[in-house]
């Protein structure tokens, strides 16, 4: 008897696929009519995951989505250059069951990716460009790197404390000049590895501090790219906005089209206000808490910077300030 095996030819269908990324293992799942085919872990490649769809399911479109986050876009980029059209969704909005609230797993959440994406209820968020990413890296890498100095600046401080050794008024600010940092060297313990340690938070500050200072170098040379140059001077030009604000902007933002308003561009930064109306009542809360955290705080700070350099804008503030309070007394 002769066994006949026919090949599937799955030639103008469409195949979702939900991934939960982690470090070394996806969880993939797989929907085909908006039913679930298979779930399946495999191995952190997407030549492992486009070998098997080629392999059993021939001829179909492949779509797929994962949620953003420590993993970037180095998976979404090397699917669609195997043939795999790729989304990054942000996982707050793939939808949610009450159960799934309870209950996690990584299965569960490649389900919930797979099964919205069929239904074509997930937006993908926008993608740079390989070479806008990289300069993006570099611009936060000189955020991160204040922040361990800030960090390293709180440990030396916490140990003195904790020495009982007070610092001078006239040092003891966020500014930490030449003096002070001569009058930390020349600091006498009784035990000598309380030095030792003291020296080593100290080497680690100047090393940080070098590194911050060579990370600002290279943003200069960013800031003369002819991608941003002409921005940037625009940019720079307004009250408040600084070089270090500019080129975050010109980085994070990379291309102002990709907004479609200024609604848009208003709910990416986080200055939109969580709303709550229903019927003929209207009820606007706060701001919203999903926000690019850097970019808000940075434009919060510099409106500051230009309201007390501005005349102008200090007026316009102070006018609709005061209108703002008027609505809300005639609200109580």
């Amino acid at each position: 008897m002769t066994n006949l095996q026919v090949k599937a030819d799955f030639t103008g269908r469409i195949m979702f696929i939900g991934i939960d990324i982690h470090l070394k293992n996806w969880h993939v799942s797989l929907y085909y009519e908006q039913k679930l085919i298979k779930s399946f872990r495999q191995e952190g490649c997407p030549k492992t995951l486009s070998n098997y769809l080629n392999e059993h399911y021939p001829g179909a479109k492949y779509v797929c989505a994962y949620e953003s986050g420590f993993s970037g876009f180095w998976a979404q980029r090397q699917l669609e250059q195997l043939g795999i059209e790729c989304i990054v969704v942000h996982a707050a909005d793939v939808p949610q069951t009450n159960k799934g609230k309870h209950f996690k797993t990584d299965k569960m959440d490649s389900k919930r990716i797979g099964a919205a994406l069929g239904s074509g209820m997930l937006r993908g968020i926008y993608i740079p460009e390989a070479e806008a990413e990289s300069d993006r890296q570099l611009v936060r890498c000189n955020v991160k790197l204040g922040n361990d100095v800030t960090a390293c600046k709180h440990r030396i401080k916490s140990m003195l404390y904790q020495l009982g050794i007070s610092i001078p008024q006239q040092y003891n600010n966020g500014n930490w000049s030449n003096k002070f940092m001569t009058w930390l060297k020349d600091l006498r313990f009784e035990n000598e590895s309380t030095r030792l340690a003291l020296d080593l938070y100290f080497q680690t500050l100047l090393n940080l501090r070098q590194e911050k200072l060579n990370a600002l170098r290279q943003i200069r040379r960013l800031q003369n790219k002819d991608r941003y140059s002409k921005l940037f001077k625009l940019l720079t030009s307004i009250p408040g906005i600084g070089p270090m604000t500019a080129i975050t902007l010109l980085t994070e933002i990379v291309d102002m089209k990709r907004f479609n308003n200024f609604d848009e561009l208003n709910s990416f930064i986080g200055f939109c206000p969580n709303e709550y109306s229903s019927g003929d009542k209207e009820r606007k809360g706060r701001m919203s808490f999903r926000q690019h955290k850097r970019l808000r705080s940075l434009l919060i700070e510099n409106a500051w910077i230009a309201i007390r350099n501005d005349p102008a804008l200090l007026l316009y503030y102070s006018e609709t300030k005061e209108k703002n309070t008027i609505k809300l007394n005639s609200k109580k």
